[in-house]
């Protein structure tokens, strides 16, 4: 997205004042520059150092202009030499830190899929004895964007029992909150200045609770349009990748996932 690509490129901005000393620094505008040449991966301190960060960053940004195919061969050919050399966890470590941890501006699940997926396939050292990884390869892979989202049951703030593939409507919005967590409150707010806006378009708003203080969400208020649900199967089961409150889904009218783990602004800006 745009707002990613703007984030990267601050990013590398300011990475490039800091190395100014460096031959990096010299060639980093140039087109036929490779992000990796001359890039010592034998190198320990290399590979811890700020500009192997850098270079990542980069290398990311270059991901953005290649088919899927090609980013997997890019990245297949990153982690090959990173494991000739020992420095898988060097790289696994950073494409969960721009990839997949919840603040990161330019968070992006598939790009992230596309890593695990080598170090899985090839049983890569880090990946095998790292439990961590191997849930993150599970998770990344539930309700993708084009897949149709996982159903789960629900009970309404008075009472009544459902399932997601119950609604009907043009689109859906889950809304994964809590009543007393400061962003969720500020995305509220947000969301239902977009009532009339929604209501035009067919969106149905779902609020949906999934921890286990129960008293707080019924307590919570809600706009009247939206439809607000407890849902701590979703939580116990693992049905959504939920890394941090709140997190939106955006599904059409057959259930199908058209945004996933989406910003705020991604969503108020939605073509529908």
């Amino acid at each position: 997205s745009d707002l990613k690509t703007f984030f990267l490129h601050i990013t590398l901005f300011i990475c490039g004042l800091l190395l100014t000393n460096s031959p990096i620094a010299a060639q980093v505008l140039l087109p036929q520059y490779s992000v990796w040449e001359r890039f010592a991966f034998e190198d320990e301190q290399a590979v811890e150092s700020r500009e192997a960060e850098e270079r990542f960053a980069r290398f990311l940004l270059g991901l953005e202009h290649q088919t899927p195919t090609q980013q997997a061969e890019q990245i297949g050919a990153l982690l090959t030499k990173a494991e000739q050399n020992n420095a898988t966890s060097r790289f696994l470590t950073l494409a969960e830190k721009y990839l997949y941890a919840p603040n990161s501006p330019y968070r992006n699940d598939e790009q992230y899929l596309l890593f695990l997926q080598y170090a899985a396939t090839h049983q890569l050292a880090t990946y095998t004895t790292n439990p961590r990884y191997q849930k993150h390869y599970t998770m990344v892979q539930k309700n993708r964007v084009g897949m149709p989202a996982a159903d789960f049951p629900f009970t309404t703030q008075t009472g009544e029992e459902g399932h997601l593939y119950n609604l009907q409507s043009p689109y859906i919005l889950l809304f994964f909150h809590d009543p007393d967590c400061e962003e969720c409150q500020y995305v509220k707010q947000q969301l239902a200045s977009q009532h009339a806006h929604f209501a035009q378009k067919g969106v149905q708003v779902v609020a949906v609770y999934i921890d286990d203080e129960v008293e707080a969400w019924k307590s919570a208020s809600y706009p009247s349009a939206w439809l607000s649900v407890y849902a701590p199967e979703i939580d116990q089961q693992d049905l959504y990748d939920i890394k941090a409150l709140p997190t939106l889904y955006l599904l059409d009218t057959q259930k199908c996932v058209l945004l996933k783990d989406a910003r705020l602004e991604e969503v108020i800006q939605y073509r529908f």
